[in-house]
């Protein structure tokens, strides 16, 4: 389903060879570990996706709701995109951006298949009377109000999935709130996200047994964090915050950190438990 990415993003961001987008019309982000691309020019699907796999990554998907709040923010307040950069008339005449969900394949078998290869997760059955496959994340149009209105192939053809940045049909909410997704033809030319899998993860020298996040016993919050982390934790623990470059940017008192004067991005919480060092991931917004 997806095309790993096999460099790290300080490479991505000047990969001469991939000329598909301009590079001043990429915004980037990360969350929880994963590298993103906001790319400010209007492609097809088909040719979204060619990019997104030329650039190293695939067109994104939604596992959460988390997610879908982090990438929509990003959208209006990170990207600064308009809302009426441009308008799809078979999507209601709003502004939209694609990810990576399709069911061009099999009408109603809507898959991640976000490097458009013919494969990928389903993740649901159906038009706008189908259902969740294995309760998996949708945030089709209706969502909001709990009326369940996408995605409904409209005129046909409409095989491909897309954030919408305002209510519609345009000036309503009538079938749609904004962030939800549409149903929209593949031809329509509008932005696009890319996602890439790995992410630059830092060396640190100061153990040789860190463990990624896996003792359940430990929970860092809120994450994303804008001000302050917590950890919860029924142990005696000491912990730090160490940065992209591995350089150890703060440390724990009584559990808490304040992080409101560090840069956006990605950072890792490092718990030491006796001779042990577990890594857990954590975004500053």
């Amino acid at each position: 389903m997806k095309t790993l990415s096999l460099i790290f993003w300080s490479i991505l961001s000047v990969n001469a060879f991939s000329q598909c987008a301009d590079t001043n019309n990429i915004y980037k982000f990360t969350y929880l570990g994963k590298n993103y691309e906001i790319v400010k020019e209007q492609k097809s699907w088909k040719d979204a996706a060619a990019c997104a796999a030329e650039r190293g990554g695939y067109l994104l998907q939604i596992e959460d709701s988390l997610k879908q709040l982090k990438v929509y923010d990003e959208i209006l307040n990170g990207a600064n995109i308009s809302t009426t950069y441009t308008s799809v008339t078979n999507g209601g005449a709003i502004a939209y951006i694609w990810i990576g969900a399709t069911d061009q394949a099999t009408e109603g078998d809507w898959l991640w298949d976000n490097n458009d290869n013919g494969s990928g997760s389903k993740f649901w059955s159906g038009g706008n009377t189908g259902s969740s496959v294995n309760n998996a994340f949708q945030n089709w149009g209706g969502k909001l109000k709990s009326s369940q209105n996408e995605p409904d192939n409209f005129g046909t053809g409409q095989d491909f999935a897309a954030i919408g940045l305002a209510g519609w049909p345009a000036r309503t909410t009538l079938l749609g709130s904004p962030g939800e997704w549409n149903d929209i033809s593949g031809t329509s030319t509008i932005y696009f996200i890319i996602e890439y899998d790995s992410v630059k993860v830092p060396a640190d020298t100061t153990s040789s047994s860190i463990l990624e996040h896996s003792n359940t016993g430990f929970k860092p919050y809120p994450n994303p964090a804008k001000d302050r982390i917590y950890i919860e934790s029924n142990k005696s623990i000491s912990a730090y915050l160490i940065n992209i470059d591995g350089k150890k940017v703060g440390t724990f008192k009584e559990n808490e950190l304040d992080v409101s004067e560090l840069a956006r991005g990605t950072y890792w919480i490092n718990i030491r438990e006796d001779s042990k060092i577990f890594r857990y991931p954590i975004v500053i917004e």
